[in-house]
Formats: structure tokens, C-alpha cells, sequence
């Protein structure tokens, strides 16, 4: 079936089972770098994308549901996570740099939202988003920076 949808602000389309999973569409049919399968089961966040403004694991939502949406990927919010990309970096966040753009799309997604995230909140703002290297310090630290 034929796929129509926005994809970092430009109309895109694609063909594609309904079934099939939409983050190795967008890897390999866009060359989407952000866009990683890693676990596959929706755990570790490396695949999340904006799916109508929602943070959603790519890994997990089927081809079928994105007719008409509007999708971006960490490569299409560089201008909406120039600050976080800034904080993460000044606080040596991200290590390995595997879990940034999950990261990075989860943190926009709160932005755009204009969602204030407190301390106490990062928890649950990160939920779904893995990173081995850092230990969350980085992570959270930078995540005070842009949220106050």
C-alpha cells in the first residue's frame, strides 16, 4: 500500500505492508541516521519519532497508522533542539551518542508542548529512553538548564 505523510515538514511517501514498522521504513527509505532499531521491543526509546506531536517508538507503530501524519525525527527538530543539544553538551551528556536522538525527540516533544519539566519529573519525562553511558547526571542536569 501506498503511505502518504509530512516527514520533517515535507510531504513524503512510501510503499509499504500495513503491517510493517515504521522505524526501519525511515532508516532505509528516507536515510534517516536518528532512526535506530535497536531492542525492537519499544524499551530503549533509540527509534522514537514526533508522530503528530507525540513521542512515539518507531519500532513499534506499524506502517498502516501513519497515513496523513505529520512525523519528525531528530534530524527535522534541529531548530526546536538547538537548546537541549546545547545543554546536553555542555554538561558531557551523551557519551556513545546512541540514545541522543531518542533523547532529544523525547525532550523536544515536551518543549513543543510548552510542558515545563521539573526535576522531579525528568523520571517520568525520560521514561522509555535508555542510555548505558551517563548515568543520568549529564542528562538531568541539562535538562535543567532548558526547563528551569
Amino acid at each position: 500500500m501506498r503511505i502518504s505523510f509530512t516527514l520533517n515538514g515535507r510531504p513524503a511517501a512510501l510503499e509499504a505492508e500495513p503491517f510493517e514498522r515504521l522505524a526501519p521504513l525511515l532508516s532505509s527509505n528516507f536515510d534517516l541516521k536518528s532512526v535506530r532499531t535497536a531492542c525492537g521491543i519499544g524499551r530503549c526509546g533509540a527509534c522514537m519519532v514526533l508522530v503528530d506531536g507525540k513521542a512515539v517508538n518507531a519500532c513499534l507503530l506499524i506502517a498502516g497508522k501513519v497515513e496523513g501524519a505529520e512525523i519528525f525525527t531528530a534530524e527535522g527538530l534541529e531548530a526546536v533542539a538547538a537548546p537541549l543539544i546545547a545543554a546536553l553538551e555542555a554538561h558531557g551528556a551523551i557519551q556513545c551518542g546512541y540514545c541522543a536522538p531518542g533523547l532529544l525527540v523525547s525532550l523536544a516533544a515536551s518543549l513543543l508542548a510548552g510542558d515545563r519539566v521539573r526535576a522531579e519529573d525528568v523520571e517520568a519525562t525520560l521514561t522509555g529512553n535508555l542510555c548505558r553511558c551517563t548515568g543520568y547526571a549529564g542528562i538531568r542536569a541539562a535538562i535543567a538548564d532548558v526547563f528551569g
